[in-house]
């Protein structure tokens, strides 16, 4: 009986979400940073959809300065990104530190260019890196670009050098690297989400608040 009994609240609870989320129907055109789309997003927008199955959820992964140009263009309704603090228009989620990361137990030498990994077109990550490692006078040499993180964080675990990340996002088989290194500070960032005010309000509000209820990031696993 008690089997019978969590099987009919089950199918219950299935029916609550199933018909409370067909009064959203339409289409919901979402861009998330591909860093941001590797930690606790896919299972919120799981969720989500579950939630609301009569609005179809269409998900760009790319970097941040390409998902700014599609919402610029109304070709997104809402964008998922990371932006130097206190520059955004749109709703802050939380405020990261980003970090050198690297395997664990690198060594770098002071007489040596640092091995940088980053993307091969402008990124947040790249643009700090550069320039706090130009204004203390470290030398560097760009050992991979890749167009994607899932190609940095396979240079980084390959051992090719070193890159920038979100400290929350940090894979468990890699690690932030530590101050004995030398290396400068790189200072926070804004997790932001911005919406197109020419976009439908009701299906951007939703999931800006399933996204803003999810907001801590678990460390993604090894890829």
């Amino acid at each position: 009986m008690a089997g019978f009994a969590r099987g009919i609240l089950a199918a219950h609870d299935e029916a609550i979400s199933y018909f409370t989320g067909t009064a959203m129907q339409g289409r919901l055109r979402f861009g998330a940073a591909d860093d941001l789309a590797i930690a606790q997003l896919p299972r919120v927008l799981r969720d989500f959809r579950q939630l609301h199955p009569r609005l179809n959820l269409e998900l760009t992964v790319t970097q941040t300065a390409a998902l700014q140009r599609r919402l610029a263009a109304n070709q997104l309704d809402l964008i998922f990104i990371k932006e130097p603090p206190g520059q955004t228009e749109g709703r802050l989620v939380r405020r990261d530190r980003l970090v050198w990361v690297g395997l664990p137990g690198t060594r770098l030498s002071p007489d040596e260019p640092i091995p940088l990994i980053t993307y091969a077109t402008q990124s947040l990550s790249r643009a700090t890196a550069v320039r706090v490692l130009s204004d203390v006078g470290r030398s560097w040499r760009v050992t991979c670009k890749t167009l994607e993180v899932n190609g940095v964080l396979a240079a980084v675990r390959a051992g090719i050098g070193i890159a920038v990340f979100p400290s929350s996002l940090i894979p468990t088989d890699i690690e932030a690297l530590p101050a004995s290194l030398g290396l400068p500070e790189l200072g926070d960032i804004d997790i932001t989400l911005v919406a197109n005010p020419r976009s439908p309000r009701q299906p951007v509000e939703a999931l800006t608040e399933a996204i803003v209820g999810g907001r801590s990031m678990a460390r993604p696993t090894p890829g």
